[in-house]
């Protein structure tokens, strides 16, 4: 068992390592892109905050810069200057009091009162910026009430809600927004229930985590306070798995689909296709002989490929072509083809025929008479020397297929049907389609059916006796064939008896070989054939 997983393991070593990296590059780009998504999330709730941030700043500028160009020169608070102040920040949301200090000390506020203290007795912390100074409460818990930022430029002081400021900002949920004072040293305000604790400095505009928040730091306007604004640290782990879910998802769909095109562009069709059109594909011939004489007298026409020094069966290659639709294509090379080889090497053959294999697209083609015509005109190759074979399953509609035929013969062409008796209505065909010669396939003729005196094939020599065709016996394989052969009289035969198929070199060579020997068997004329004769 264990050498079992070891040999697939082996078989798929390539497809493992290219999953597990691709897995590892998804978990990796997860990890920066939830870094980005969480950064740029938190960007643009800062761009949020300070378009919520304009107006109240607004409104404290719009008191500061208003009430310090009051003449301040009086040594008591007038109504005067009380209404002055009332009427300025009465209808300002954000600021809940202002006040003013003479130069004798005495502060006049927006409330229509003098009062004792800035403070009004509790404590708060302060600090400068420029020319403001920002008072703020000693604790963090934001009150309605009671808890105010102190905003005071020279003599001039603004009370603003630290709570109405907050909930202005309309924060998402689960984010929570610090303010900070300058270089992160006095924590302001906070909307979580616990204020952001982080050691100093702080890295302004770079997300950064602490040991619960991710978090990016931003300047404030005129660099006076910092906004810390941060989500819980449980959102950059989620957010890494999810999308390294759906990056591992896409991933493996890229590789799935780089497989696809890998096995697109390696498949047999594929290559089929650019061996064509690259005029890769050869032709071999099968000789065919007659038993009475020796002689061949014709040959079938194989495809050959031969694809970077392996040979690819046809029986592999001929099917994906007829399902790819490149038979048509495969045909017409081999036609060319074998016009050229019988222009160069075989001219000088008398009567030797040459037979063509033909597929339903073909016969249904109705310019492949003409093709064939014109590439014989071409190459100077006879119309009787281009026997075509067709099979009774390439007959899809038998009253077309004739008419095709009728015109190759009537330009000089031969029709030989092969592996007759395979079908289920072959004698139908025979009626309805002109024929010339008649193939008897090779499983009838196997050792242990041919000598049977009611055998099959027997009948079928016979039909075509009955009929004037002329008989070939395929894939004779065995000089005890022969005898029976004859004795029905099937005078033409070919199989590896007599030769595999071959180079147009080497058939034209064994053309002008001297013919085997023949001899007798009592009143049965039969063939004694050495096959050394043909090698």
């Amino acid at each position: 068992m264990v050498a079992a997983y070891k040999a697939l393991l082996g078989r798929h070593a390539v497809t493992v390592c290219a999953i597990a990296a691709a897995g590892w590059a998804a978990w990796f780009c997860a990890g920066g892109l939830a870094e980005h998504f969480i950064a740029r999330k938190l960007n643009n709730i800062y761009v949020d905050l300070r378009a919520a941030q304009a107006e109240p700043n607004a409104q404290i500028d719009k008191v500061l810069n208003t009430l310090g160009q009051l003449d301040l020169s009086d040594q008591e608070c007038s109504g005067k200057q009380y209404a002055q102040i009332s009427e300025l920040v009465k209808n300002l949301r954000f600021v809940d009091q202002a006040a003013v200090q003479l130069p004798n000390g005495k502060i006049c506020s927006s409330y229509g009162q003098e009062l004792t203290s800035i403070l009004a007795g509790y404590e708060k912390r302060k600090f400068s910026v420029g020319e403001r100074t920002y008072w703020l409460g000693s604790g963090q818990a934001a009150s309605a009430d009671t808890d105010f930022i102190i905003v005071s430029q020279q003599s001039v002081y603004v009370w603003a809600n630290k709570k109405i400021l907050l909930d202005n900002l309309k924060l998402p949920e689960d984010v929570q927004l610090d303010l900070i004072g300058p270089g992160g040293a006095v924590p302001i305000a906070s909307t979580g229930p616990q204020p952001l604790k982080m050691q100093k400095p702080f890295h302004l505009e770079e997300l950064v985590t602490s040991a619960d928040k991710a978090l990016i730091a931003f300047p404030g306007s005129r660099n006076e306070l910092i906004s810390v604004i941060s989500l819980p640290l449980s959102y950059l782990p989620a957010l890494r798995f999810k999308l390294f879910i759906a990056l591992a998802f896409v991933f493996e769909l890229l590789l799935y689909l780089s497989w696809l095109a890998r096995q697109h562009y390696t498949s047999t069709a594929v290559r089929l296709r650019h061996a064509i059109k690259a005029n890769k594909l050869g032709v071999h011939y099968q000789p065919i002989v007659n038993l009475t004489t020796g002689y061949m007298v014709g040959a079938e026409s194989l495809s050959h490929w031969n694809a970077n020094g392996v040979d690819v069966p046809a029986d592999v290659f001929i099917p994906v072509a007829e399902k790819s639709d490149l038979i048509r294509e495969l045909t017409r090379s081999v036609i060319r083809q074998v016009a050229e080889d019988y222009s160069t090497y075989l001219w000088a053959c008398k009567d030797f025929y040459i037979t063509v294999n033909l597929s339903a697209r073909d016969i249904q083609d109705q310019t492949f008479p003409d093709f064939v015509s014109s590439l014989l005109a071409t190459y100077g190759m006879p119309a009787s020397a281009m026997i075509f074979e067709i099979t009774e399953r390439t007959l899809l509609d038998y009253e077309p297929a004739a008419t095709q035929l009728r015109k190759l013969r009537a330009c000089g062409h031969r029709i030989a049907v092969d592996d007759f008796g395979i079908g289920y209505s072959s004698l139908s065909l025979l009626d309805s389609v002109p024929f010339d010669i008649l193939k008897i396939d090779r499983s009838f003729l196997e050792e242990d059916k041919i000598a049977a005196k009611d055998a099959l094939w027997r009948h079928i020599a016979n039909i075509a006796k009955t009929l004037r065709l002329k008989v070939v016996a395929e894939g004779v394989e065995s000089q005890q064939q022969l005898p029976h052969l004859l004795s029905e009289g099937v005078l033409l035969a070919q199989g590896w008896l007599f030769s595999k198929a071959l180079p147009i070199q080497s058939l034209a060579r064994r053309y002008f070989e001297c013919p085997v020997n023949i001899r007798y068997f009592g009143d049965k004329r039969a063939s004694k054939i050495s096959i050394n004769d043909f090698y």
